[in-house]
C-alpha cells in the first residue's frame, strides 16, 4: 500500500510538474498571443497610416489628374481652334492662290496680247526705217542742196537717241525699286521664319518639360512602392517565422497532452476529476490559441494576396515604366528626326541664301553693266556733241565761203555787165574818135582781161574748195552715222542678251525652288505620318486600361508639337507660295516693260499682302506700258510727217526749175 501511495504520490508530483509546465506553457503562449495581438495591433496602426497615407497620395494623383485632364481638354480646344484657323487659312489661301493664277493667266493673255502688238510695232518701225534709209540716201544724194534738212535730221537723231537714253534710266530705275521691293519681302519673309523658329522650339521645350516632370513622378510612386512591398515582405518574413514558433509549441502541447490522456486512461483514479477539469480548461485554451491561429493564418493569407496585389501593381508599374521607356525611345527617335529635318531645312535655307546671293551679284553685275553702258551712251553722246559742233564750224565755214562764193559771183557778174559796158563805150570811142590810137586799146583790154581771168581763177579755186568742204561733211555725217548705229545695235543686242540670260536664270530658279519645296513637304508629310503610326501603334499594343487617364497628357504634348510643326508648315508652304507668285508676276511685269496693250484690271485681294503688291505691280507696268505706247505713237507720228515734209520739199525742188548760179 505504502507502494503504492508512493508511486500514486510521485505520480500526482508528476502531474503536477506537468501540469505545471502546461500552465507555464499556457501562459507563455498567452503571452506571445498578447505579443502577437499587439504586434497586429501594430501592424494594423502602421496599416491604417500607410493606408491614409496612400489615400492622401491618391487624392493629390486624382488632383493632379484632373489638373491634366483640365489642361489636355484645354489643348484640345486651342489645338481644335488652331486646327478650324489653319483649315480657313488654308482655305483661304487656296482662294487667293487660284485668284492670283487666274489674273496671272489673264496678265500673260494680256502679255501675249502686249507681245503681237510689239512685234507689230518692231515691223511698223522696220518698214518706217527702211523708208528712212530710202529718204537718206535720197537725202544724201540731194544734200549739196539742203543742209538745213540734214540739220533737222541730225536734231530728230539726237532727240531720239536722248528718248532712248531717257527711256533706259527709267528702266533701271523701276529695276532698282523693285529690287528694294524684293529685298524688304526677303527681309520680312526671314522675321516670320525666325518666329517660327523660335515657338516651334519653344513648344519642343514645353512638351520635354511636361514629359520630364511625369516620368520624375512615375519615378517617384515607383520607389513608394518599392519601399512599401520590401516593408511587407519584412513584416511577412516575421510573421512566419512567429507562426512557425507557435506551431512548435502547439506540436510541444498536444503531444503532452496526449501523454497525459493515455496515463489517465491507463490509470482511472477518483482523484483525477481536477486534472480533467484542468486537461480541459488547457484544451479550451488550446481551442482558444487555433483559433487565434486560425485568425492569424486569414491575416497572413490576407497579408499574401495584398502582397500579391502589391506584387501585380510593381508588375504594371514596371510595365509603365517599359511603356514610358519606349516612349522616350521613340520621342529621341522623333528628335533626331525632327534634328535631321532642321538641318536639312536649314540647307535648303542655306542652298536659298547661296541662290539670292548669287541672283544679287548678277544683278549687280548687270546694274555694272548697265552703268557702264550708260558711261558708253554718255561718251558716245559727248563725241557725238563734239562731232555736230565740228559740224556746225564747218557748215558755218561752208556758209561763209559760200556767201563768198555768191559775193564773187554778184561782184563778176556785176564786171561782166561793166566789161560790156566799157566794150560799148569802148565801141562808141572807137566809132566817134578813130583818131586814138590802137595801142591804149589794147593795154586795156588786157587789163580786163587779166582782171576777168584773175576773177575766175578765184571763183574756181571756192568752187573746188566748197566741194571739198562738202565731201569732208558728207564722210564725218558717214562715219559718224556709221558709229551711232553700231553703238545702237551693240547696246540693244546687250540689252536682249542680258534680258534673256536675267528669263533663263529666273525660270530656272523657279523650278528649283519648286522642286525644292515639294521634296521637302514630302518629307515632313512622310515624317508625320510615321510619327503618327509610330504614336497610334505604341499607345493601341502597350496602353492598359487603367492607363488612359495618364497616358492622355503625355500624347498631348507629342500632338502639339505636331500641330505646331504642322502649322509652321504650312505657314512656310503659304509664305513660299506668296514669295513664288510675286516673283512670277514680277517677272511677268519685267518682260511686259515697252509692249502695247489694253489696261489690266485688277481687284484689291483684301487681307492678302501678295495681291495687293502683285495688283500694284501690275497698275505700275500698265502705266509704264502705257507711256511707253505713247511715246512710240508719238515717234512714229512725227517721223511720218518728216518723212511727208521731206519728200513733199524735194518733190517740189524737184518740180521747180532750179536757178543757175
Amino acid at each position: 500500500m505504502l507502494r503504492m501511495r508512493e508511486a500514486v504520490v510521485s505520480l500526482l508530483q508528476l502531474q503536477d510538474s506537468g501540469f505545471q509546465q502546461l500552465s507555464l506553457v499556457v501562459e507563455k503562449g498567452f503571452m506571445q498571443v498578447q505579443v502577437l495581438g499587439k504586434q497586429l495591433d501594430e501592424m494594423q496602426a502602421g496599416k491604417q497610416e500607410l493606408v491614409t497615407k496612400y489615400e492622401g497620395q491618391l487624392q493629390h494623383l486624382k488632383e493632379e489628374l484632373s489638373k491634366l485632364k483640365r489642361s489636355y481638354e484645354k489643348l484640345q480646344r486651342k489645338q481644335l481652334k488652331e486646327v478650324r484657323e489653319g483649315a480657313r487659312s488654308r482655305e483661304e489661301d487656296k482662294s487667293e492662290v487660284l485668284h492670283l493664277n487666274s489674273k496671272l493667266e489673264e496678265f500673260r493673255q494680256r502679255s501675249a496680247e502686249w507681245e503681237q502688238q510689239r512685234l507689230q510695232y518692231q515691223r511698223q518701225v522696220a518698214s518706217l526705217e527702211a523708208q528712212r534709209k530710202t529718204l537718206a540716201e535720197q537725202f544724201t544724194q540731194m544734200r549739196y542742196q539742203c543742209h538745213g534738212a540734214a540739220r533737222l535730221q541730225e536734231q530728230g537723231e539726237m532727240q531720239r537717241l536722248r528718248a532712248q537714253l531717257q527711256r533706259a534710266q527709267d528702266s533701271l530705275h523701276a529695276q532698282e525699286l523693285e529690287l528694294e521691293r524684293l529685298r524688304l519681302l526677303q527681309d520680312e519673309l526671314g522675321d516670320s521664319r525666325r518666329e517660327q523658329q523660335v515657338s516651334c522650339r519653344a513648344a519642343a521645350h514645353a512638351s520635354g518639360q511636361v514629359l520630364s516632370d511625369e516620368r520624375e513622378e512615375l519615378r517617384a510612386t515607383l520607389d513608394a512602392q518599392d519601399q512599401f512591398v520590401r516593408s511587407s515582405d519584412l513584416q511577412q518574413q516575421q510573421l512566419r517565422n512567429e507562426v512557425a514558433c507557435l506551431n512548435q509549441a502547439l506540436q510541444a502541447k498536444e503531444h503532452v497532452i496526449r501523454s497525459l490522456e493515455e496515463c489517465l486512461a491507463s490509470r482511472s483514479s477518483p482523484g483525477l476529476a481536477s486534472i480533467r477539469q484542468e486537461l480541459e480548461n488547457v484544451v479550451i485554451k488550446l481551442h482558444c490559441s487555433q483559433t487565434c491561429e486560425a485568425h492569424l493564418k486569414a491575416e497572413v493569407t490576407r497579408l499574401r494576396e495584398k502582397l500579391e496585389s502589391m506584387r501585380r501593381q510593381k508588375a504594371e508599374a514596371s510595365k509603365r515604366e517599359q511603356e514610358w521607356r519606349k516612349l522616350e525611345e521613340e520621342h529621341g527617335h522623333s528628335m533626331t528626326e525632327v534634328k535631321r529635318l532642321r538641318e536639312e531645312l536649314q540647307q535648303a535655307e542655306q542652298t536659298r541664301c547661296a541662290e539670292v546671293e548669287a541672283m544679287r551679284k548678277e544683278v549687280s553685275q548687270l546694274t555694272s553693266e548697265l552703268h557702264q553702258r550708260d558711261i558708253t551712251i554718255a561718251t558716245i553722246t559727248g563725241s557725238a556733241s563734239s562731232a555736230e559742233r565740228q559740224l556746225r564750224a564747218e557748215v558755218e565755214r561752208a556758209e561763209r565761203r559760200a556767201a563768198e562764193l555768191k559775193m564773187t559771183q554778184v561782184q563778176l557778174e556785176t564786171l561782166k555787165l561793166e566789161n560790156q559796158h566799157l566794150n560799148d563805150l569802148l565801141e562808141r570811142v572807137e566809132s566817134r574818135s578813130p583818131k586814138r590810137t590802137d595801142g591804149e586799146l589794147v593795154n586795156l583790154r588786157d587789163s580786163y582781161v587779166s582782171s576777168l581771168n584773175s576773177l575766175e581763177q578765184e571763183n574756181q579755186q571756192l568752187r573746188q574748195d566748197l566741194a571739198e568742204v562738202r565731201a569732208r561733211m558728207e564722210a564725218s555725217n558717214q562715219t559718224w552715222q556709221d558709229k551711232y548705229e553700231r553703238a545702237l545695235l551693240q547696246s540693244h543686242s546687250k540689252n536682249v542678251h542680258t534680258h534673256d540670260r536675267c528669263e533663263e536664270e529666273l525660270k530656272a530658279m523657279k523650278s528649283r525652288l519648286q522642286e525644292s519645296s515639294s521634296h521637302y513637304e514630302l518629307q515632313i508629310q512622310t515624317l508625320l505620318k510615321r510619327l503618327e503610326d509610330l504614336s497610334s501603334s505604341s499607345y493601341s499594343s502597350h496602353r492598359p486600361d487603367g492607363q488612359s487617364q495618364e497616358s492622355r497628357p503625355a500624347m498631348s504634348p507629342t500632338l502639339s508639337a505636331s500641330s505646331s510643326r504642322s502649322s509652321s508648315s504650312s505657314a512656310s508652304k503659304t509664305q513660299k507660295i506668296v514669295s513664288l507668285l510675286s516673283a512670277a508676276a514680277e517677272d511677268e511685269g519685267a518682260q511686259g516693260l515697252g509692249l502695247a496693250g489694253d489696261t489690266l484690271p485688277l481687284e484689291h485681294c483684301i487681307g492678302s499682302p501678295a495681291g495687293s503688291v502683285t495688283s500694284h505691280f501690275v497698275e505700275e507696268e500698265t502705266q509704264r506700258s502705257q507711256e511707253l505706247l505713247q511715246r512710240l505713237d508719238f515717234h512714229i507720228h512725227s517721223m511720218r510727217q518728216e518723212n511727208a515734209k521731206t519728200v513733199r520739199k524735194y518733190l517740189a525742188k524737184d518740180s521747180s526749175p532750179r536757178n543757175p548760179h
